[in-house]
């Protein structure tokens, strides 16, 4: 293992040419504030769209969206030609015989999206899934009633006629954002305004009260959905982030760190890890109470997430250490993103209760990880980073890379 010291009288180098450029994420409020006490201390943002949730709960919801969806494309894979015998009891022969194709169809199309959701999906491909499913669903329901309008009409049974409705219903049991609830709300109504279109009867009553109905059955599907995602985030945050900085917790990033991994293999990018030590912070408990301590490890999580990219990790690692990883990051360029952290933590000072100036200060270890070493080997390396670091004197960046 070799390794490189910066000490604090290096110059910066230019942000430019030095790496990932900070980006600050900016929260935009979508609704007026009296919203938001109604939705239990959440952001409208957080039911608006996925793009505000951290990657880590948009695996952990898209396993519940695919757990569901593996349910229902089974479960109607095998009851939809189930019903085949009662559609010739119930039905005009000439219709009951057309059905038989599209019933087998749809039975045979939802269970290969059944077959699909076993394997790993991501968050766009299991929301594909969902499409599809609705789509293929809604096409099944346009054919059917075509068919019941074939020559000799007869009255369409509930099962038929309310499909619509059931299938807005059903939304009810995915965590879906808002977004993609419309999406698919009106995926669903498309067929059944077609179906008017065709009968000629879209500018009727009966068709503007079947909207209504839509409208109506659509909002409490919505509203589900979303207390659903409420819930799961509250539980999600309670279990995954560390309750005084809002930094993800050490369980998560071991997890985030293998998901990178995993990714490494498919990208051929490799990622770097930071490890940042507060120096002397049981000094800083010791004359000042727990406290103050707290709002030091508060602001030194502020400056670490305007010091990093959105899509960089962050976590509180245990007590006074915080462990970033850069995703394609090479290690100059995380040499420098430490540095500009560092030196933003010198210039940072915490008032104290009794009005002295606590300046901050960090000591920062660094490494690249080497593809196919294990992700404790790693972290070993750049813990040792950090120790060379507290060594040679403190508020200091190290960097140690592998000797393979």
């Amino acid at each position: 293992m070799s390794s490189a010291a910066t000490s604090p009288e290096q110059p910066l180098q230019d942000q430019r040419k030095s790496g990932p450029v900070p980006a600050e994420s900016v929260k935009k409020r979508f609704l007026p504030g009296f919203i938001e006490p109604y939705i239990n201390g959440f952001k409208f943002q957080d039911i608006v769209s996925a793009r505000h949730h951290s990657e880590d709960f948009r695996e952990t919801r898209t396993g519940y969206i695919v757990l569901r969806l593996r349910f229902m494309a089974f479960f109607y894979a095998i009851s939809v030609p189930l019903w085949i015998p009662f559609d010739y009891l119930l039905l005009r022969p000439e219709h009951s015989s057309a059905m038989v194709v599209p019933r087998l169809l749809l039975a045979a199309f939802l269970l290969l999206l059944g077959c699909f959701t076993l394997r790993k999906l991501t968050s766009r491909q299991a929301h594909a899934n969902l499409v599809l499913t609705f789509v293929a669903t809604g096409v099944f329901y346009f054919a059917s009633m075509l068919i019941l309008d074939r020559e000799v009409a007869e009255p369409a049974l509930a099962g038929y006629s309310l499909m619509p409705l059931l299938m807005v219903a059903m939304l009810g049991v995915f965590p879906l954002t808002l977004d993609w609830a419309v999406v698919l709300i009106v995926i669903i109504v498309a067929p059944n305004l077609a179906l008017e279109t065709v009968r000629s009867q879209l500018m009727t009553r009966d068709t503007a009260n079947m909207i209504w109905i839509f409208l109506m059955l659509g909002g409490i599907s919505m509203w589900v959905q979303s207390s659903q995602l409420l819930m799961l985030l509250k539980l999600y945050r309670e279990s995954t982030q560390d309750p005084l900085t809002g930094l993800i917790n050490r369980r998560v990033l071991m997890k985030r760190l293998e998901s990178e991994i995993e990714r490494l293999g498919k990208e051929k990018q490799s990622f770097c890890i930071l490890m940042f030590d507060l120096d002397r912070f049981k000094r800083i408990n010791d004359n000042y109470g727990h406290l103050t301590g707290d709002k030091v490890l508060k602001t030194t999580a502020n400056i670490l997430q305007k010091g990093l990219r959105e899509h960089d990790i962050i976590a509180r690692f245990g007590g006074e250490e915080f462990v970033a990883v850069l995703p394609g990051c090479k290690s100059h360029e995380a040499i420098a993103v430490a540095e500009r952290i560092r030196a933003s933590c010198h210039a940072t000072q915490v008032t104290a209760p009794n009005g002295d100036g606590i300046q901050l200060s960090t000591s920062v270890g660094v490494t690249e990880y080497e593809p196919g070493e294990a992700i404790e080997t790693t972290l070993n390396r750049v813990d040792e980073s950090l120790y060379k670091a507290k060594e040679l004197g403190r508020n200091r960046v190290v960097h140690s890379q592998s000797n393979r």
